[in-house]
């Protein structure tokens, strides 16, 4: 967890800083839920076409027991239309 938070440190806006991190805390559970959620939130504010970012947020309200089923089936199911349309390799 430490080597991320240098690397928000150093690069605050790194979105796949943003998503290793809120994992983590996510497998820790209890508490660090609420901040792996507001991890995955900015991540998603900065791109909002991130498949991994609503994947995850989709695994934390599945787990979340206070969270409808029904936010988690959305996330999962933009994270697979992003990850369908996202191309194989960047454009040059």
């Amino acid at each position: 967890m430490n080597s991320f938070r240098t690397a928000l440190d150093i690069e605050p806006n790194h979105v796949p800083s943003l998503i290793s991190a809120a994992r983590v805390l996510g497998h820790l559970g209890g508490q660090s839920s609420s901040v792996s959620r507001s991890l995955l939130s900015e991540a998603l504010r900065l791109d909002r076409t991130n498949p991994s970012a609503w994947y995850n947020l989709g695994l934390l309200y599945k787990a979340d027991k206070g969270t409808s089923a029904l936010e988690a089936a959305e996330c999962f199911e933009v994270a697979a239309l992003l990850e369908e349309s996202s191309p194989i390799g960047p454009f040059r």
